[in-house]
């Protein structure tokens, strides 16, 4: 009796027995089930068979092998392309803190709910990044020096030895460490496109967030005061803080003053992600707003909403960037003055003269870049919007019941329940800008397709047509795909979906 029961517990938990019930349960369960398995695992092995032979022995590589750098980043000038090295190293940098620092904090927050607490093993987050991996790998091997795999190899090593690090420290330490992450993310931006002309904003709104979060803190420090406890002090204090945040970072780079490489030398896939990360970051909180004010009882903040979102959501992204191309800069021209006596237009100006750039107009990947936040914000508006029709009205009457105002019960009950809820559709949107991207190359922009069209009109003009084509395709589907995972990631740590 207990040998008996001692072997079929030694058979449940073998791995062989467990694949072969599941086998028989998802996959021969029946006759038909079974015949459906054999003739789609014939399909896939043909399918399988054929295009690796096409990968590895009857495809020519040699037009991507020889123009990897044109396709990667572009006409970018080439003594000028450490500084793209540099930036590659500095996003390490800051990605391997912000994970450090992320891990760090989630201890400390298991340590004060007196839960258990376990950090992911690297191999799990490498194999939701094997596509990205594997890109990786396929570039190194298309590559004919050592330089890349140097610099990858000290990007890894960045990244890895970062995140062990900065997850040991204290909290003190640690924000020390985001602080120097977010330094790390400026540093990586500009030592491409230099500190001149408007370049400080960036600087300017990181210091303003965090010195919205300061303010926030002094109003704790003064619970009982009468005149913090009224709105428009709080709204005086938050400009405050971010006047001061403006003037600091203008101070720091006033002597940072070092050109760069204008976004109008930048091409290639490197511009394609520059341009869908630009407008992702742009459009996620511009899409807020609409989405708010769709669901404003303002008349005019409603329908100004509406009018925006649905005009945007009525036009193809390639007429708007037609559009964008020849109408923007007659629109915004940052580069006319304004000659008329009254002080109003003097006053204005003198305040274009603050942003220090007003003599240059308004670049082509500037424009497009505009067209594409305001396009993408327009669907953000509509899932956000959604997501705020999904929170039960029994949230807001909470808030309200705690004494929130509307705008504390927006931003810490409404909001979250409402972003977490449209997660999906969310990335969703951030993938079809990612690959959007692509029509740049209709108003002769060099991103990555109209370099390779570039490259089949001169040396390779009937050689490796296809192979460039998959090259590319491969590009983008492996961050596409990692997009997708991170999500289903979050969703799941989120709880979306669950009850």
């Amino acid at each position: 009796m207990n040998q008996t029961s001692n072997s079929s517990r030694g058979q449940a938990v073998s791995p062989r027995s467990q694949t072969g019930l599941w086998l028989r349960k998802n996959l021969f369960n029946n006759w038909y089930n079974s015949i459906l398995t054999v003739v789609l695992a014939a399909i896939a092995a043909w399918l399988a068979y054929f295009g690796l032979r096409y990968l590895l022995i009857t495809s020519t590589w040699e037009p991507v092998r020889a123009n990897l750098t044109l396709l990667m980043i572009g006409t970018f000038p080439h003594s000028q392309q450490w500084r793209i090295v540099v930036q590659l190293l500095l996003m390490a940098a800051s990605v391997g803190i912000f994970w450090g620092a992320a891990i760090s904090a989630a201890r400390d927050r298991a340590a004060q709910a007196g839960l258990a607490f376990s950090v992911e093993p690297i191999w799990r987050v490498l194999r939701r990044w094997w596509a990205l991996l594997v890109f990786l790998v396929v570039l190194l091997l298309l590559t004919r020096t050592l330089q890349p795999l140097v610099v990858a190899v000290a990007a890894v090593v960045l990244i890895i030895g970062l995140r062990e690090t900065i997850r040991q420290v204290s909290q003190v330490w640690r924000s020390i460490a985001w602080v120097f992450g977010y330094i790390c993310l400026i540093a990586a931006w500009q030592v491409v496109s230099g500190t001149m002309g408007s370049a400080w904003w960036w600087a300017a709104g990181l210091l303003s967030l965090w010195a919205l979060r300061a303010s926030a803190r002094v109003l704790d420090y003064f619970p009982d005061s009468r005149l913090l406890a009224k709105g428009w002090a709080r709204f005086l204090l938050s400009l405050l803080a971010i006047a001061v945040a403006t003037a600091v970072a203008r101070a720091i780079y006033l002597p940072m003053n070092f050109s760069g490489i204008g976004w109008d030398k930048w091409s290639g896939f490197h511009l394609n992600l520059t341009a869908a990360a630009i407008s992702i970051v742009a459009a996620f909180p511009l899409g807020m707003l609409l989405a708010l004010g769709r669901r404003s009882k303002l008349p005019a903040v409603r329908w100004l909403s509406i009018s925006y979102i649905e005009l945007i959501r009525g036009v193809p992204l390639i007429g708007l960037l037609f559009v964008g191309d020849t109408m923007l800069g007659f629109f915004i021209d940052i580069s006319a003055k304004t000659d008329n006596s009254w002080f109003f237009f003097d006053w204005f100006d003198a305040g274009l003269e603050f942003f220090h750039d007003t003599s240059t107009p308004l670049s082509q990947i500037t424009r497009t870049i505009a067209v594409m936040t305001i396009f993408t914000s327009a669907y953000l508006a509509e899932i956000i919007r959604g997501g705020l029709q999904a929170v039960p009205r029994g949230q807001v009457e909470a808030g309200q019941a705690v004494g929130l105002s509307p705008l504390q019960t927006t931003r810490m009950i409404v909001m979250p329940q409402a972003i977490t809820a449209v997660i999906p559709s969310l990335v969703g949107q951030f993938i079809n800008l990612l690959k959007d991207s692509t029509l740049l190359s209709v108003i002769a922009i060099l991103e990555i397709l109209r370099v390779r069209e570039n490259i089949h009109q001169d040396e390779f003009r009937t050689l490796g047509i296809a192979e460039t084509l998959v090259f590319i395709a491969f590009a983008f589907w492996a961050f596409a795909y990692t997009m997708s995972r991170e999500s289903q990631r979050l969703e799941k740590k989120l709880g979306v979906g669950t009850r």
